[in-house]
Order: structure tokens, then sequence, then C-alpha cells
């Protein structure tokens, strides 16, 4: 009987078999595992569809509001489990020899999930998931186009190549690296009617990035931009080590010559993608950390090499079987987690309902944290907003004004960093610090502009007198009362570490719904030495960290023993 079987069942059906085996294990997986933080903030994302998002292109969200029909973690991952047995049989048949056997099926299937981040990715609800499936899409296309070069396969390879972009930005390198591996390719015209398609499936989301000022493109190029430390490069080679598999390290470099040789256009793209993702982060490593992630459409190419490879390497299936079982052993104690670990996917429930009995019915405004809001509300069905310090980066919550319904009502805010005097201890290790506020009036919105380009110290304590022009588009007064200070503060950052800033008091009142130029004395910190920094100007009450009120600009200070000036640029 056995052996009737093996001769009726097709290596083709054999994948599909063992696809849909293993997505019935990511579908229990992705309703029983607590979510990421991260998933949280895509879940944000879908309360409100759109055409693009502060950091991320809008597929995420749509795949998560296509769920939402489904309860649970399960109603935001849904999609996400979809996709990855579909573009890895549709990538089978991509790569699979023309005489293919049930052995080579299976091994095939193996190697796959011996990829850690496949593991992962195949449950999760983030970008990357539909950034794989169109990368094998794009390649499908490609090969297409390489061959028939008719205007039906390059209005095809267009739509692919704008849905990589709608996926995450990471794509546009898939699309470089796929044309590079096939030069000659540019001397054809349907490539560029290719992209002409491609654009003008990408114009809404173009245009939405045009009405934000270019919001998304700004903040990866150059919003998250450090100094270099070797940390970043050091950890960048370690995580994608870790990430590879350092076990196939000889198959990696025994395979990578044939794949550059091969004159299958799809095994040249795929080789270019293999070696130009972790050229192009080991070198944005010199800007800034690098996530791990990252190089996720690499892990493709790993997957055929190894295929190639394990054809008569015993050894490699051997270590991928081990590999596999390691790794469902490590899925099942994420979920039934008997060791208590305590992190963002375990004990969200319990902490969240316990923000929520200490908020008792009130809004909680969350100060530099853009995923906990989402997940305050996911679990507990609570009001709940996001928050920016002036030192942290920005997020989608910047756009929504839903937090000017907390007005004249009792507030909490707080945060996991700043510590004050009211605290809690979360059941996921966290520690909650906060503050409880009566009469609440966001100043979120406020805008603040210097009036001059340059500032000098005049008065005989030292202070900066500097001149503002507030704009206030709320429909209250903003002013200094006795129980309620409101500050304002130049906070200024160089390389990785920021200063206490210039602080004052602000003694004008701000009419509702109008501008007012206002003078402040303000107190320039200690030992701020001179220098060109990064800063901008927030406005925020006493005892609390205040938001951003500004876009960030250049802040030059020049300091001697007798005198202090500072100007603002670009």
């Amino acid at each position: 009987m056995s052996s009737n079987w093996k001769k009726s069942l097709k290596p083709d059906a054999f994948v599909t078999l063992l696809l849909a085996a293993w997505w019935l294990l990511n579908v229990v997986q992705a309703a029983a595992t607590g979510l990421a933080d991260d998933e949280a903030y895509y879940w944000y994302f879908a309360q409100n569809l759109d055409w693009g998002y502060f950091d991320h292109p809008p597929m995420v969200a749509l795949l998560v509001k296509l769920s939402s029909w489904l309860p649970g973690a399960l109603g935001i991952r849904f999609m996400s489990t979809l996709l990855q047995p579909l573009y890895l049989l549709i990538f089978w048949h991509m790569i699979k020899p023309a005489e293919a056997t049930l052995r080579q099926a299976a091994v095939y299937v193996l190697i796959c999930f011996s990829m850690p981040l496949l593991q992962l990715y195949g449950f999760l609800a983030v970008p990357d998931a539909p950034l794989l499936m169109f990368t094998v899409l794009f390649w499908w296309a490609w090969r297409r186009f390489v061959q028939s070069n008719t205007v039906a396969s390059a209005a095809l390879l267009g739509l692919m190549a704008a849905l990589l972009g709608y996926s995450k930005y990471h794509g546009a390198l898939v699309v470089l690296f796929t044309v590079l591996s096939n030069p000659k390719m540019l001397k054809r015209w349907q490539l560029y009617f290719a992209g002409a398609v491609a654009l003008v499936l990408y114009a809404p989301h173009l245009w939405w990035q045009y009405s934000h000022d270019w919001v998304s493109f700004g903040y990866h190029l150059a919003g998250r931009n450090r100094a270099w430390q070797p940390s970043f490069t050091t950890e960048f080679l370690l995580n994608l080590l870790l990430v590879m598999n350092p076990l196939w390290i000889y198959h990696y470099i025994r395979g990578t010559k044939p794949m550059f040789a091969s004159s299958d256009p799809l095994r040249r793209a795929m080789a270019f993608t293999w070696v130009g993702f972790p050229v192009v982060f080991l070198l944005s490593t010199l800007r800034g950390h690098t996530q791990p992630q990252w190089i996720l459409p690499a892990v493709l190419p790993a997957v055929c090499l190894l295929f190639d490879e394990a054809r008569d390497r015993k050894f490699l299936v051997v270590g991928s079987q081990i590999l596999v079982l390691l790794y469902l052993i490590v899925r099942v104690l994420a979920v039934v987690n008997p060791f208590g670990f305590k992190g963002e996917i375990w004990n969200n429930r319990e902490a969240y309902n316990q923000l929520a009995e200490l908020a008792d019915g009130r809004p909680i405004v969350f100060m530099s944290s853009y995923t906990a809001p989402a997940k305050y509300q996911i679990y507990t069905g609570g009001e709940a907003y996001g928050d920016t310090y002036y030192f942290r980066r920005s997020s989608q919550w910047q756009y929504d004004t839903s937090d000017r319904a907390y007005a004249y009502r009792d507030v909490v805010v707080g945060n996991f960093t700043n510590h004050t005097p009211n605290r809690l201890e979360l059941a996921d290790g966290r520690t909650f610090y906060y503050r409880e506020y009566h009469d609440y009036k966001p100043l979120r919105e406020i805008k603040v502009t210097p009036t001059g380009n340059r500032f000098a110290t005049v008065d005989s304590t030292g202070r900066l007198l500097m001149e503002f022009v507030v704009d206030n588009p709320y429909p209250y007064d903003v002013l200094t009362s006795e129980g309620d200070t409101v500050g304002l503060q130049l906070a200024v950052a160089y390389e990785e570490r920021n200063w206490p800033g210039f602080k004052g008091i602000l003694h004008d009142t701000i009419p509702a719904h109008g501008t007012a130029v206002v003078r402040c004395s303000m107190v320039p910190p200690a030992k701020l030495p001179s220098g060109t920094y990064r800063g901008n100007i927030s406005i925020g009450r006493r005892g609390a960290r205040y938001s951003a009120n500004s876009p960030l600009m250049r802040v030059k200070v020049e300091r001697s023993d007798t005198s202090l000036s500072v100007s603002f640029g670009d």
C-alpha cells in the first residue's frame, strides 16, 4: 500500500499537501500567540485605510483589514498566514527540476522551514509577508518578460513592481537587483513601458507622500540616521549569520558562483538579490541601526541555492530536519510559556487590563510609544492615544486628531521610561510611569516657529531671550495658570546625546484658533558646548516631558565665557 501511495502521489501535490499542513500550524500559532508590538501598530493603520502611512506603504493595513472578520489575534494575522504557502508553492514551480521526485519535493519544503525568518514570517502580520509574496511574483513576471518580451508581459511586470512598492519600500531593491542581473533588458522599450505602468499604479501612494511632505521617504532616508557605532556593523553581521544559519556557509559559498553563471534569468536575478541585499544593508550600518529582517528577500535565493545543493548532500537534509524540530519546540514554548518569560508577546491581556483598571474609564495618552495605545485599544477597547517626546521618532499618530476629544476631561498621561512618583508594575515586565490630569488640554498640534534666525543672551542672568510665533489650532486658549504651568523648550541633540534643552515658562496667552508672537526667557544648559545640533521647539506642562511642536531644525550654538548665541537653519 505504501508503494502504491508513493506511485500515485505527484511531487507538486506532495508540496501542496505539506504546505497546507504547515499553513494549519501557522493558523494555530497565529491564534494562540500574543501580538507583537508592531502588529498592533499595523492594526491601527487598518482602522483608517489610506494610500500611505507615516513609515510604511499601505499593503499591510489592507491585509489586516481583510482579516478583521475573524476574532482575536487571528483577525489580524489570517491573511498573512495565507500568503506564505501561496508564494512557496509558486516558488517551487519556478525552481523545481524538470523531472522532480517526491524526495526533492520533501527536501524543498524542509529547507524552506529550516530558515528561521520563514518560520517567523509565516504567521506574523507584518509588511514582510506581502514583500515575499510579491518578490516571488515579480521574479515570475520577470522570467516571462525576458523570454517573451511582449507588451502584456511588460504590463504584468509593472503591476508586480507596483505591488512590491505597496508592500515595503525595500521592494525597490528587488526591482533594482533584478534589472542589474540582465542589463541587456535596458535596451528594450518594453522595460520602460513596464516602468510607466508601475509608476501609474503607484501614483496614489506618491500623491499621498506629496500631500504629507514626503514624510515616509524623509523618515527612512534621513530621519533614522545616527552617528556610526561599531556595534551597528558587528550586530548586523552577527544577525546575518544567525538568520541565514551559519551551518550552511560552505554550501552558500559553493552554490553562489553557479547561480551567477546560470543562463536562467530567474537564477541570475536571485543571485544579484542574494548578494546585493546584505551588501546594501551592511553599508547602511554606517548611518544607523539595521534590522536583520530587512534582508528578507535574500532568503528566497538562499532556499533555491540550498535546494540545488541538497540533491546530493545528506548532511544538509539531516541538518534541516533537526533545525525544523528545534523551531517547532521553540514555537510550542512561545505559546505555553512554561518558564514565565515576559515581553511583548506575553501577558498582553493581563498588562493592558491593569492599565484599564488604572484608567477607570479615562483615556490614556501614551508618551513616546506608537504601539502601546494600539495594543490598549485591541485588548481593552478603551480610549488611548500615542504622543511623541521631542527627542523620539514620530509615527502615524501625528495625523490622528482623536486626542482633541480628551479636552476638558480627566486623562492619564504616562510612559515606560520617564520616572515619575506614580508607577504601576505590569504583568508583561514593564513599569508604567504616569500622571493624572484634570481638565486636560492637548498641546500637541500647536506649532512654534522662531521669528528670527539668530538670538543672543541679553540679560544679566545669562538667560536667552527668544521670540516665537505660536499657532494654536485648538478651540481653547493656552496660557499659564496656577495649576497648569505651560513651558517652552528648545531641545537639541548632538550625535546620540540629548541635552536637557533651553527651558522657559510661557507667560503669554495663545488665543483659541489664533496666532501670537511671544517672548520667552530661556535658561540654557549649563555645559552645552559650541556646535551645530539637531533640535526642535516644544511645549508642555510642568512635570511632564514635552511633545515636538516644530519641525527638526539645524541649531547652531556659539558660546564664550561671557556670551551665548543661537541661530537656526533648515
